[in-house]
């Protein structure tokens, strides 16, 4: 099974790979009609930043699409692995492929980006592999991943926002990697342990008739930090435009 999901771990890059051949479009564009005279580090720099983020939502939404495709989830789980180990070779390659996309993000912009540029990729995998179950399309989980992302950008400016206002944080940088790690898993612990009771409990049936855990677990805890943003949210406006 792990030789299976690293060959489609590795696809899901080939394919996302294929943004590259934004850059001498790019370069083309750039030098034929506009005159910007873009630097090519420049372009690739921002190509290949998109790059790994689709990477990191694409390989995510599409983690139990062969299962899904050709109705597979009876072989899965007729294997002689426990849902743990299942679990395990289903994230490793494509999270070692992002650990190495990240390397490779880290060399190309001379080693200056921090944990908290890398936190929210990380999340975003998570995310998208914790809602693979429950979107029917590829589509749709982009859809979705770009929804709770939302969610957690204004979780972590709001956050960040209420510490400053009750002088927990001296200032916003100071405690950045903090706020992003509290509000990762505000988020991701409700979608984690909702996407692990499916997997613990799954089985034939049809996956529309296996979402109990979404239903009483993540929707509602998603809808209550979104009810707080919302409570809060003038507030935090007001300190955000007088800053």
């Amino acid at each position: 099974m792990l030789k299976k999901e690293i060959l489609d771990a590795s696809k899901r890059l080939i394919e996302c790979l294929l943004v590259l051949i934004a850059i001498p479009i790019a370069l083309i564009w750039d030098k034929v009609f506009i005159h910007f005279r873009w630097e090519f580090s420049a372009i690739f720099n921002a190509v290949f930043i998109t790059t790994v983020v689709v990477y990191s939502i694409y390989s995510g939404a599409t983690i139990f699409q062969s299962e899904k495709k050709d109705r597979a989830f009876e072989y899965l789980l007729s294997m002689p692995l426990t849902r743990m180990k299942i679990i395990i070779y289903k994230i490793f390659p494509r999270i070692s492929i992002l650990a190495l996309m990240i390397i490779g993000l880290a060399i190309f912009s001379g080693f200056k980006i921090s944990l908290t540029n890398v936190l929210p990729l990380i999340f975003l995998f998570l995310i998208s592999a914790f809602i693979s179950f429950i979107m029917s399309s590829v589509i749709m989980g982009f859809i979705g991943v770009f929804v709770v992302y939302i969610v957690f950008h204004f979780t972590s400016r709001i956050l960040a926002f209420i510490a400053l206002k009750h002088n927990i944080l001296s200032d916003i940088a100071t405690g950045s990697l903090l706020i992003h790690l509290i509000s990762t898993f505000i988020l991701l612990i409700p979608f984690g342990i909702a996407f692990w009771k499916t997997i613990k409990n799954l089985d034939v049936k049809p996956l529309k008739l296996q979402m109990q855990p979404y239903y009483c677990i993540a929707f509602p805890s998603l809808f209550a930090i979104i009810i707080f943003l919302v409570l809060f949210y003038n507030d935090y406006l007001s300190w955000f435009l007088t800053r």
